[in-house]
C-alpha cells in the first residue's frame, strides 16, 4: 500500500525533476530567488521522508510560492498534491476537482475500513476515469 506520505514525497520528487527541465530552473546560473526556492525544496523532501509533523506547512508554503512565482509551470503539478497538502493550496483547486478528491477520500476510507490494500495513484486514475467504478 502506498501511504499518503509516500505519495506526497513521490509527487514532490517528480515535480522537482520536471521543473529542472523548464525556465528558469534549467539555466546554468540561477537567480538568487530560484536558488532560495530550490534550497527550501531540498530541505522539504527529507522532512516528508521522515514524516516530520511540520512538513505539511512547509509543503503548503512551497507550493503556494511556486504557483505565485512560476504560474507558467503550474501545469506540471499533480493536482492531487494540492489536495493532499491542503491549506492555502485548496484555493487553487476548482469545485469539480474538490468534489473528485472528496470522493477519493471517501473511497480510501472505505478501503482502509475494510483492511484492503491499495495504491493511491491507481485509485486516483480509476476515480478520474469513472466515479462509479469501485473495487
Amino acid at each position: 500500500m502506498e501511504s499518503r506520505n509516500q505519495y506526497i514525497l513521490n509527487a514532490f520528487t517528480e515535480l522537482r525533476q520536471r521543473i529542472a527541465e523548464h525556465d528558469p530552473f534549467h539555466r546554468e546560473d540561477l537567480a538568487e530567488e530560484e536558488v532560495d526556492f530550490l534550497d527550501k525544496w531540498d530541505q522539504l523532501e527529507p522532512k516528508i521522508e521522515a514524516n516530520n509533523v511540520d512538513y505539511i506547512f512547509d509543503a503548503q508554503e512551497l507550493l503556494s510560492r511556486f504557483i505565485r512565482c512560476y504560474p507558467n509551470l503550474v501545469p506540471l503539478i499533480k493536482r492531487e498534491l494540492l489536495w493532499f497538502v491542503g491549506g492555502e493550496c485548496l484555493h487553487f483547486l476548482g469545485d469539480e476537482e474538490i468534489s473528485l478528491y472528496q470522493h477519493l477520500e471517501e473511497h480510501l476510507y472505505e478501503l482502509d475500513s475494510q483492511g484492503k490494500t491499495y495504491n493511491i495513484s491507481t485509485e486516483i486514475s480509476v476515480l478520474r476515469g469513472d466515479l462509479t467504478q469501485r473495487h
